[in-house]
């Protein structure tokens, strides 16, 4: 019976078998391959063949992934192919610096997924690191897509529209600063699918170009004329899938004696505890045909020109790309770099081209940018795109005329140090020019154009002489040009130049006016009635040839000997010259020479004498009052950047990189004379605090005119003010200039000098503000009747805030010294005050003398308070 039973339920078990032995050969085909039918799916679809293949049809983008690239790595980059020429958003800026993004494509079941690896993590040659990274360290999923269909080939089919008509790029961080109300704070702007679509797709052997045109909506219509529609904001982003090296390049390992762009990764099979690896970024150059000594390689460094670069500029660029030859046969090659115009119908974007660029913006907002983007595993340079924004060239060309919301003087001073509000922070981006450069430019135009009319060399409305304009378009194009190399600001190479070498040419065909192409410079001018040398440099530097031997000399051995040079005059570098932390009066922007202090003497005393007769040269016939006051404006920005390097004497310390046992090796840190400190302070006092530093006389105030085209893009006032604001702007400058010397790193700097170099080495703390009370009340040391003019009463009042402000209120970090110091010349100051008596001369001087006086008790009174508490 259990027999039975047990052949009765085999029977019963039997029976779907049999059914599903009788499915059609058609169902057991849908369920082998469950995906769309590639043929039908692909039908009339545009095919467009390259790295990998894709198929576009309608709206549709679909991408071809074979299935041996599944897993394998490759590179992504992404630019911007049209902006709205304001805010960071420039078409054919790069929206990475360096790294490319290393990607892969995976298949987990019926979906793909776009991989962002890790790839600044190693442990080179070791298992048991490798397995400890594996645990540590994944991928990002970025995107994912369902498989639509498979090729007869087993090609996967996706749907990619979502992955580039998108965020992918992250172009909406940028976008959300466009869309801000509030100053230093983000906007918000979200992506609108509904209005953006696919622009074009193009294939290429090892690249795949696609570009998108994207639209993001923001919280509030913003108020831009470049914005046709303030509701939608616009931006087409270029994105570049691309082929990996096939053989890495051979890594040049960085220096930090050199200043070259890195590529750095942690590799934790290495003993060093930092386990940071620094491979030089680089283009490769490999060995072709010998030529003497020196070699012709495989493939020469090849920049295109794009057709949208005026005529009278070419020339100019394509000078300031092959000048760098001469820096790689310092390096052992011939031919080695070259500019051609970029072939018909070439992409500008794509990675194949290096290419230089023509832009404009609706303001002046970068000059000029020399990004490059790397290989991450090795640090090679695969693509460069420089840009040189039309607003610029034409603003230093035409001088005042095309000057549009100039800085002030208090603006040029802050940038030049890179505080304030123009503080350096982390947020800067290596590889690209600092802020304001485009308008230190537009006003170097300004001072060369009234120096070059004051000596009758041109007409006061004419634009620059073709001379001084193709030197500064020929060293603009080297510096840029210099970053795609990968090399980093050197703003100390001015200081490889002696003072009386400055307009030598042949010193400056040799070495330069400064040394490395990377400066920051200023324009190179003498007094009247002195011969003038280059204006820029003529070629590249000797700091220049240097820095490219040993980034591309062949032997890596040969790169360490060549960085030991680094106590070789010819080779001075260093670009510490931003923030209340820089030290060097060496290292700066916008200055010539290895004399800083005396070049700042001479440039300051040079715009004196232009101010004098400034307007019988700017206000000739039928020209408009309002150039007098945009060429003051440039000028006294221009003033600013010549007394700046003092700031950095006081306290100050000459920043070295030599190793123990380098050639003519120096100290880490060497202290500036005390002799030259002194020398500093008086030139501050002379050009900025004395009474009569920065005073205009009746007549040229009379004659400054304000804008009077209204309409968007112009402004016709000055911060509301219809007239120009005289008093306030000059004592933005004053006001500045006390800050930085009182900042309270200075302070603590002076003070570990003096245990560290002496006291008698130092213009100590004591010193500093004496010498600052005794120049800003010079007048309460006059005998007879006093009066103080309202410039000096707005300094004498900002002087007792910044000396309350140690007392009551420091900020931190302030050393406790210099608050006792300010304590006691605030209270010898309220005794001078007192001593004079009734000898006010007006009522004006009066009413501020009781005013200071009150409030120096005042302070002094709540410093003791804020003292007990």
């Amino acid at each position: 019976m259990k027999r039975f039973w047990t052949l009765l339920l085999l029977l019963l078990l039997a029976a779907p078998v049999s059914a599903q032995d009788t499915t059609p050969a058609e169902d057991e085909e849908e369920q082998e391959n469950p995906f769309a039918d590639f043929e039908e799916l692909i039908e009339d679809a545009e095919l467009t063949e390259g790295f990998f293949n894709t198929y576009q049809k309608e709206d549709k983008l679909y991408l071809s992934i074979p299935e041996d690239m599944l897993g394998n790595d490759f590179l992504m980059e992404y630019e911007i192919a049209r902006g709205i020429g304001a805010r960071g958003l420039f078409g054919g800026t790069m929206l990475g610096i360096f790294e490319m993004d290393l990607m892969a494509l995976e298949r987990h079941g019926e979906k793909v997924f776009l991989m962002k690896r890790p790839y600044a993590f190693h442990a080179t040659g070791d298992e048991r690191a490798t397995a400890a990274l594996d645990l540590t360290f994944g991928s990002s999923v970025v995107e994912s897509a369902e498989i639509e269909a498979t090729s007869p080939e087993g090609e996967l089919i996706l749907d990619v529209t979502g992955w580039f008509v998108s965020d992918l790029s992250g172009i909406s961080q940028r976008v959300r600063s466009v869309a801000s109300t509030t100053r230093g704070k983000p906007g918000s702007a979200s992506f609108d699918a509904s209005r953006s679509y696919l622009e074009s797709v193009r294939g290429f052997p090892d690249n795949l170009n696609i570009r998108a045109k994207l639209t993001f909506k923001p919280g509030e219509p913003v108020g831009m004329p470049s914005v046709p529609d303030g509701r939608y904001i616009p931006v087409s982003i270029h994105y570049t899938m691309a082929r990996l090296p096939e053989r890495p390049m051979e890594i040049r390992y960085g220096d930090e004696r050199v200043g070259n762009f890195w590529t750095v990764h942690k590799d934790f099979a290495q003993e060093d505890s930092t386990f940071f690896r620094r491979y030089v970024n680089r283009w490769r150059l490999e060995r072709g045909e010998r030529a003497g000594d020196k070699w012709r390689p495989v493939e020469p460094i090849t920049y295109y020109i794009d057709p949208n670069v005026p005529d009278e500029y070419r020339g100019g660029f394509k000078a300031g790309v092959e000048a760098w030859n001469r820096a790689f046969e310092a390096a052992g090659w011939v031919d080695a770099i070259r500019a051609l115009d970029l072939p018909e119908g070439a992409d500008p974007e794509d990675i194949r081209y290096a290419t230089l660029r023509w832009n404009v913006s609706d303001r002046p907002g970068y000059g000029a940018i020399g990004p490059s983007m790397v290989d991450p595993r090795t640090g090679e340079i695969l693509d460069a795109d420089i840009l040189f924004e039309a607003n610029m060239f034409a603003g230093l060309r035409n001088t005042w005329r095309n000057m549009v919301s100039p800085l002030t003087a208090a603006q040029a001073f802050e940038m030049a140090l890179g505080v304030g509000e123009f503080e350096a922070s982390e947020t800067e981006v290596p590889g690209t020019e600092l802020p304001g450069f485009a308008a230190a430019m537009e006003a170097q135009g300004v001072l060369a154009g009234a120096v070059l009319t004051a000596r009758g060399e041109m007409g006061a409305n004419d634009p620059l002489p073709e001379d001084f304009f193709n030197q500064f378009v020929k060293w603009v194009t080297m510096h840029e040009v210099g970053h795609s190399l990968g090399l980093q600001h050197n703003f100390r190479s001015s200081s490889s130049t002696p003072l009386d070498k400055l307009h030598d040419d042949e010193w400056a065909e040799e070495n330069g006016v400064f040394s490395s192409v990377m400066e920051y410079p200023t324009v190179n001018l003498n007094a009247r009635g002195s011969d003038n040398g280059y204006y820029y440099n003529p070629g590249v530097g000797s700091y220049d040839r240097w820095a490219i031997s040993f980034s591309y000399t062949q032997d890596q051995e040969r790169a360490n000997e060549i960085a030991r040079e680094v106590a070789d005059k010819r080779h001075m570098f260093g670009n510490e010259a931003r923030g209340p932390g820089a030290l060097d009066p060496s290292i700066n922007t916008y200055d010539l020479s290895d004399d800083p202090l005396a070049w700042g003497a001479r440039r300051t005393e040079l715009i004196r004498g232009l101010l004098e007769d400034l307007p019988e040269h700017i206000l000739t016939d039928n020209t408009r009052y309002a150039d007098l006051t945009s060429a003051y404006q440039a000028l006294m920005n221009e003033y600013a950047r010549g007394v700046a390097p003092a700031v950095k004497y006081i306290g100050g310390q000459y920043l070295n990189r030599d190793h123990p046992g380098d050639p003519d090796g120096r100290a880490p840190f060497v202290n500036v004379p005390e002799s030259e400190q002194a020398d500093a302070l008086r030139l501050i006092v002379d050009r900025v605090f004395a009474a009569d530093a920065l005073t205009l006389d009746e007549e040229f105030l009379q004659q400054m005119g304000s804008n009077r085209w209204t309409h968007w893009g112009s402004t016709t006032s000055f911060n509301g003010r219809l007239d120009f604001p005289y008093h306030e702007q000059v004592l933005g400058l004053q006001n500045s200039m006390l800050g930085q010397l009182l900042h309270p790193w200075r302070l603590a700097r002076i003070r570990d000098g003096e245990m560290k170099f002496g006291a008698d080495e130092m213009v100590t703390i004591p010193e500093l503000m004496l010498e600052l009370t005794d120049a800003i009340w010079s007048e309460l040391t006059d005998g007879g009747s006093i009066s103080i003019n309202a410039m000096r009463r707005d300094l004498q009042r900002a002087y007792i805030d910044q000396m309350t402000r140690l007392v009551v209120n420091p900020a931190d970090r302030t050393p406790a010294d210099a608050r006792s110091v300010a304590r006691m010349r605030l209270t010898e100051l309220r005794s001078r005050i007192t001593n004079v008596g009734d000898r006010a001369g007006d009522d004006y001087t009066q009413a501020h003398l009781a005013e200071s006086t009150a409030r120096i008790e005042k302070a002094l009174e709540a410093g003791l308070e804020a003292e007990g508490s």
